[in-house]
Parts: structure tokens; sequence; C-alpha cells
């Protein structure tokens, strides 16, 4: 009985979602605020997640009163503030607060809070109850937690019922965007995406040395694209390719940590990049277009480090491909799953050339995905009603989750704000930054880490784009570039250890200890730890500057990774010295730092430093093929 009627609400809210994208409610005439649409949406999110995730696992009858109850007051609470959302909005901008209202913000703020510790873990719970307790005695803390002093009629009106708490740019984002991103990902995904994506990146990759881990760079990042989770594109990619690899002859900590890297990698790529990229959007002020483009060479450079990496092993240690009887064909392959380039490109077309909104893009590419499965099929069949069913449900999965972790982080920043304490934190790292920007860069990567463990990603980069972001682009760094540098960082506590979900998740896919896959994922990452650093100091990574000051950038960074992937593994055509590891990694890093903090400036100091890389490859490749040839 749950079941049927927690499917039929989850549901309800992806349709919701669609008809509020296409703007349905307008058409029709109705004049809804947006908070009567977002409260609707989390009323019936609390029903499936009060339902369906019990507070008390091992004790049913009392936790099944519990959860009931919960469930009610949920629905209750927030079915009263969508029936009289107008007249609690002029209560709380007019300060005219009642009884009703009070008690009904604070059973939202209760329900989001124990909905988010359910659905996100208890880490992010603990984070928004530290929040209010901080804000709550915030004049009696020492700096920089001080804060002033408010009544709790006011902050309780103020956080449920006015912009920028609870219904803050998190829960507007995903309440619109995110949803529609997860459906084109859910429908790719049920009818066949995952398996052409798979097949495609086996028939590019897997006859080369190391295929099999090639294989679960190109599939993990492409599906990563679509999913943007990581422990899910673990679990769902992470079953076939870290087998796979292991039975290649890659030790089984190496499988899962290059499952694990690729796999959250695929939240940086463009264009679809997972929700936190669409809160980006928003909190930089900037159009989504913009973030995919600033995005792009940042998510080619940590896919080569990696990809590299694996082909330098598998040379050292002699991977070999995988056997070619064993492989689809890409032609075949790319005949009969084309349809599934189809909606990126309606996406793409979309974003760039017609300036849809991205959420209406893509429903778009959706809708033509479909079209076009009904016409052609794949694989010979036609897609069925229990494909799509399957679609929705997940969708709704993720966006109930997605909706409670966006509310609850607007809690988070609505309490620090109204205290001041947010104000007090940013002057302090202003403060920090102004002597010594590079210690500031270090910090504020460190604390993206640490709050970040443990959190989904739309979580983690909607509490550091307030508290960190801001106060980098205060201090000069370009707005885009300080909130990509928060992003990865965020994102990196996925890999880094002690809690690193998605090694963790991999490391028990590849039966070996988490931390050593935990470890060997920091070493096959890091470009990751390194790159936001380059780009935040030099912009023509994210593709800031003439055309000139890119393609050389570019050309250095590339050469610079090369560099120090090579001296990580220790192989480069043959097996590297102490002293040659020694010099590739000093001449990569020197690649990799940006042209204008050289000896000589950009030109000179930088176009030195390029000469003397290509010039290290050549020498290598050279000698490599004058070894063959006196073998030959």
């Amino acid at each position: 009985m749950v079941r049927p009627m927690t499917s039929l609400l989850g549901g309800a809210i992806v349709v919701l979602a669609i008809l509020w994208t296409l703007s349905v409610p307008h058409l029709l005439g109705l004049n809804l605020y947006t908070g009567q649409y977002i409260y609707t949406l989390l009323a019936l999110a609390s029903v499936v997640v009060f339902l369906r995730r019990p507070m008390l696992p091992g004790h049913a009858g009392l936790s099944r009163w519990m959860d009931g109850g919960l469930a009610l007051a949920g629905a209750l609470a927030m079915g009263w503030i969508v029936l009289n959302f107008g007249q609690f909005l002029d209560d709380a901008n007019y300060r005219d607060f009642d009884a009703t209202g009070i008690a009904v913000a604070l059973i939202v703020m209760a329900v989001l809070i124990e909905g988010v510790r359910r659905t996100a873990g208890l880490a992010f719970a603990l984070i928004v109850l530290a929040a209010l307790l901080v804000a709550i005695f915030a004049v009696d803390l020492p700096a920089p937690l001080t804060g002033r002093r408010f009544r709790l009629d006011s902050f309780a009106y103020k956080m449920a019922f006015l912009d920028g708490n609870i219904l803050g740019s998190p829960l507007k984002i995903v309440s619109s965007v995110v949803v529609a991103f997860v459906l084109m990902g859910s429908v790719l995904q049920s009818t066949g995406g995952g398996r052409f994506f798979s097949d495609l990146a086996a028939a590019l990759m897997g006859r080369s040395r190391g295929g099999s881990a090639k294989i679960a760079v190109t599939a993990s990042g492409l599906f990563g694209a679509i999913s943007g989770s990581a422990v899910s594109n673990v679990v769902s990619t992470g079953m076939i390719t870290i087998p796979l690899m292991k039975k290649a002859g890659y030790r089984a900590e190496v499988a899962g940590a290059t499952e694990a890297v690729a796999s959250t990698g695929g939240q940086l790529v463009p264009p679809v990049m997972g929700a936190a990229a669409f809160l980006m959007a928003v909190t930089a002020e900037v159009d989504y277009s913009v973030v995919v483009l600033a995005a792009l060479v940042p998510a080619i450079l940590y896919y080569l480090a990696l990809f590299l990496q694996i082909d330098l092993m598998a040379g050292r240690d002699d991977i070999r491909g995988v056997e070619g009887e064993e492989l689809p064909r890409a032609g075949a392959v790319l005949r009969s799953g084309w349809i599934f380039i189809l909606p990126f490109a309606v996406l793409i077309a979309g974003l760039f050339a017609l300036v849809w909104r991205p959420e209406y893009a893509a429903l778009m590419a959706t809708l033509a995905l479909v079209a076009v499965l009904f016409v052609f099929g794949y694989e010979g069949r036609r897609p069925t009603l229990a494909q799509f069913m399957e679609a929705l449900r997940d969708t709704a999965d993720s966006a109930v989750s997605i909706l409670f972790i966006a509310g609850a982080a607007g809690i988070v920043i609505g309490a620090l704000n109204s205290s001041g304490v947010l104000f007090n934190i940013t002057e302090a790292i202003i403060d920090l930054g102004a002597d010594n920007l590079p210690v500031l860069l270090i910090v504020a990567a460190l604390l993206c880490i640490l709050l970040g463990m443990g959190m989904p990603t739309v979580g983690v980069y909607a509490l550091l784009s307030t508290l960190v972001a801001a106060p980098l682009v205060h201090l000069g760094i370009e707005r885009i570039a300080a909130h990509l540098f928060v992003l990865y960082y965020g994102m990196m506590s996925m890999i880094t250890p002690p809690v690193a979900v998605a090694s963790f998740a991999a490391a028990s896919i590849a039966r070996t200890g988490a931390m050593r896959t935990g470890w060997e994922a920091v070493k096959l990452g890091w470009a990751a730890y390194i790159i936001p650093f380059v780009f935040v100091v030099n912009p023509a990574l994210i593709l800031h500057g003439d055309a000139v000051e890119i393609a050389f950038a570019l050309a250095r960074a590339t050469l610079g990774v090369w560099l120090v992937s090579a001296c990580i593994i220790g192989y480069l055509n043959h097996r590297l010295s102490t002293a040659l590891r020694a010099t590739y990694a000093l001449l990569g890093i020197v690649l990799l730092v940006p042209g204008l903090a050289l000896p000589g400036g950009l030109w000179i100091g930088g176009g030195i430093t390029l000469v003397l890389g290509v010039g290290v490859l050549a020498y290598e490749f050279g000698a490599s093929r004058r070894k063959e040839g006196a073998r030959a």
C-alpha cells in the first residue's frame, strides 16, 4: 500500500515540475507564487521520504507511527502554507506575526532537518542544526561567529516565507532546472542510453593497451555527465568495469580508484554537469552557457591526467587491451544508437543558439529523444511503458532527495545571513586573503574538502558558494573562477579520505581496502587538486582572454599534465629513474604555473618552458622509435 502511494506522489512531483517549466499554470490563468509551487513539491516529498525511509528500521511498529506523524505534519504544514501563502508573505513583510504562522514555520524547519537526515545523512543534518544554534546564540559567541540578536517570531517567518532562506536559490533551481535534467538522464538510461555509451567506450578504447581502464574512464565520464551522481555512477558502471580492469591486470585498488575518479569527474563534464552547475549559474549571476564554457578546459585536463596515468601504467606493467572478439565495432554501435546523441545536440543548440532556459532545453531534448525512439527504436525495439515508468520513478527518487538537500541548505544560508554571522565570516576570510592570497586559496580548498565530506555535491556547493566563493570574488578573483574553484574542491571530498564515499563504493565492488582505494584515487585524481589553483590565477583556462592566450595556456597545461602524470607513474615509453621523475615533475609544475608568474613574463618565460616541454616529449618518443628500429 505504501509503495504504490509514494510512487504515485513521487510521479506527481515530476509531472508538476514539467507543467511548471512549460508555464502551464500561467497559460491556464492561475497566478501562483513560486513559493506555493515549491511548498506543494515539498509537501509531496515529505510524505514520500517519511513513509519510505523509516526512522527506526529495526522497530517497524513504533517507527510506522512516528513516520506517519511526521509525514502528516509536513504535508499539513506545507499545505497550509500553499493555501495561505499570500497572507503569510504579507505578514512577514509587514512584521505582523501570529502564533499559527510561527508554529507552521517551525514545523517546516523541523521536517526539513529530519528529512535531510534521512536523505543526505546525519552529517548534513548536524551542519544545519549547528548553523541554527550559531545564529540563535551569535550575540554571545566570539568573532568571527558573533552576530546580532533576533526574535524567534521574526526569524521563523523570515526563514519560511521570504526569499533567500528556505525559498532561496538552491530550492528554486532544484524545483525547476534540476528536475528537468534528472528526467532527461533517467529517460536516457532507462531506454538504453547507458548501454550505448558503454558499448561506444568499449569500441573506441578497448583494443588499445590498458583498454579495460580506458573503457571505464570513457564510459563513466559519459554516464556521469548524464547522471550527475558520483556514487550511483560508480555502482552502475563499476559493476562491469572494475572486474574487467582486475581481469586485465590492474591492482584491485587501482581499478576501484580509476572508477571513482572517472565517475566523480562526470559532474564536471559539460553540457549537463549535475545539479550544482545550475545553482552556480544563478549564484554567480551568469548564464548557464557561461558555466558550460568555463568548465570545458578544466574537465578536459582532469580526464587527460587520468587517461594518461592509466595508459602509462598499462605500458609499465604490460597490460594489454581487451580481446577483439569481446568488443563491439564503433560503426555498428553508432548506427544503432545515434539517437542517444540527439538529445545532447538539441540541448546544446537550445542553450547556445536558441537561448532557451536550461530547464526548457532539457525538456525539449527529452521530448526529441522520446519521439525519435518511437520512430526508429534502439536495437530493433521501441521503448515500452515500463521503461518510461522506470525513468519517472528514478527521477522522483532523485528529486525528493535533492529537494530536501536544497531546502536544508537554504536554512543554513538564511540562518547565518539573518544573524549577521555570514558577513563576519566573509570579512575574516577577506582579511586573511588580503595579505596572502595563496594561503587563502589553500585554506579555502581544505575547508571545501572538509565541509564536503559525506555530503551530496549540490548541498556542498550551496554552502560553500556563500561561505568561500563570495570572499574570493571580493578579493578580485573572477566570479566564475571562484565558483568553479569551490565546486571542484567540494567534489573532491567524494574521493578524498577519510570520508571518500565514491572511493569507498568502488572499493566494495573491487573487494579491496577502502582507505587504500581512497589514497589511490587521490593520486590518480591529482589534477583536480592542482587545476583549480591554475585557473584562478590564469583565467585563460576557463576561456577568458583572446584566442592566442587561451591556446598558449592550454598547450602549456596539457604538457604540464603529461609530464607530471609520467612522474607519478614512473614511466614514459620506458621506466624513469628517480632523477628523471624529479626533472619531469619540476618541469611539469612550471608548465602549469601561469606564464605571467615566470621570470621573463608570459611570452619569454612561458615560451621557454613550453619549448622545453615539447623537447622532452619529442626526445622520449624519438628514443623509443630508435630502440624499436634497432630491435627490428
